[in-house]
């Protein structure tokens, strides 16, 4: 749709004028565009104050492509948070719709953020939350900074002192490596000596040696999921090691999703291309697909999109059951989730949110279906059958 229409069909969304045809017609676009930009005010008076002030500059005529880059997920938040679309996002499979409820808890939980702890290579560990921009530290030859958007950088110096061991013993030869953890409700950008990206989503940790120069592979450890855009270098293979697997880099962007809560590590290639191993087996992934690793591998198309929409922001969920919506939740928000009945564990929804508003926000959504209730207590979600 052109951006006069989509202008329109939300001024007859607010005005309540809107039919059930065009409420419709918004939610496709909505579905279709929303989750490309996560640049957005992260509360829904603004967001609304947002879309409205920015609209009439994103309807000058312009390139089809950059259209709606900047405001689409502002009108998504609005759309569903503050409007009422979400039954209309919603798609219990299960059971009908039910009648509108408004959740208002007494209690909220708030998401999550920037938070990690670095752990050096003589243990000294370092909050990044709290840290403020500029350099951290000094190890060897190599100065970690924290910039201006928050992200961490290995920014290699080189001296004419020969590097020592930083204090592990061994020699000048010897190793050196730092670990970044990120807690319940912490998600941490990196940026590793090699000038390899890593977005590490919640209760996440990545190994990796201070230094790749001296080495023959690039090879780090993953525990959770992480999200990774490789410096390609054909003569240094970057790899990426779990509990299950291990992804070997071929000039890429992908996913990987190793949680020990999970049946089965997944890693979803974005571009370029990946081999995985585990085991005696090997295969080479496709972009826009995903391997589930097991005693075989098993391949299947996805929409990358939904796989890493966490690291825009958001959470997409497309015919998910409430069980796997929930465990990514309890990451986030660092809930413990306790279920009345369990037979709700198995109901399918599909959802679309940013990733920065209240709990509340969310288990509206989920309410409003008519399927399940929830109750906040503390820290801990109950979940029943309504």
């Amino acid at each position: 749709m052109d951006p006069q229409t989509i202008y329109d069909l939300i001024q007859k969304y607010k005005n309540n004028t809107a039919s059930s045809a065009e409420k419709q017609q918004l939610l496709d676009w909505y579905r279709s565009t929303a989750y490309r930009d996560a640049q957005f005010p992260t509360d829904e008076k603004s967001a609304n104050q947002y879309i409205l002030n920015r609209l009439p500059k994103e309807i000058r005529p312009q390139s089809k492509i950059t259209v709606y880059r900047n405001w689409s997920i502002a009108a998504a938040s609005v759309i569903l948070a503050c409007w009422g679309l979400s039954e209309f996002a919603l798609k219990p499979k299960n059971d009908s719709p039910g009648q509108k409820i408004v959740y208002r808890p007494k209690n909220d939980i708030a998401p999550g953020g920037n938070k990690a702890i670095l752990t050096l290579a003589n243990g000294a560990k370092v909050s990044l939350t709290d840290i403020k921009q500029g350099a951290i530290v000094k190890q060897n030859n190599v100065q970690i900074i924290k910039s201006a958007n928050g992200q961490v950088t290995y920014s290699f110096q080189p001296t004419s002192s020969p590097p020592t061991n930083g204090g592990n013993g061994g020699g000048a030869e010897a190793v050196l490596y730092n670990t970044i953890e990120t807690p319940p409700g912490g998600q941490f950008k990196i940026e590793l000596p090699d000038g390899t990206l890593v977005w590490l989503n919640a209760l996440s940790s990545l190994k990796f040696p201070l230094n790749f120069s001296s080495l023959k592979e690039r090879k780090v450890e993953l525990t959770g999921e992480a999200y990774f855009e490789v410096v390609h270098n054909k003569d240094l293979p970057f790899r990426v090691v779990t509990s299950t697997q291990i992804v070997e880099d071929l000039g890429t962007l992908f996913d990987v999703n190793a949680y020990a809560d999970e049946k089965h590590a997944r890693t979803t290639l974005v571009k370029g291309s990946v081999m995985l191993e585990s085991g005696s087996n090997k295969i080479i992934l496709r972009p826009g697909q995903q391997a589930i690793a097991g005693q075989t591998f098993i391949v299947h198309e996805v929409d990358t999109e939904t796989v890493t929409a966490w690291k825009s922001g958001y959470f997409k969920f497309d015919d998910e059951k409430l069980e796997d919506i929930m465990r990514q939740m309890a990451r986030w928000y660092g809930i413990k989730v306790v279920y009345l009945d369990e037979s709700v564990k198995s109901k399918i929804f599909g959802v679309m949110i940013t990733r920065f508003t209240n709990i509340s926000t969310l288990l509206n959504m989920l309410e409003q279906t008519g399927t399940v209730k929830f109750s906040i207590s503390g820290k801990t979600v109950t979940i029943s059958k309504r």
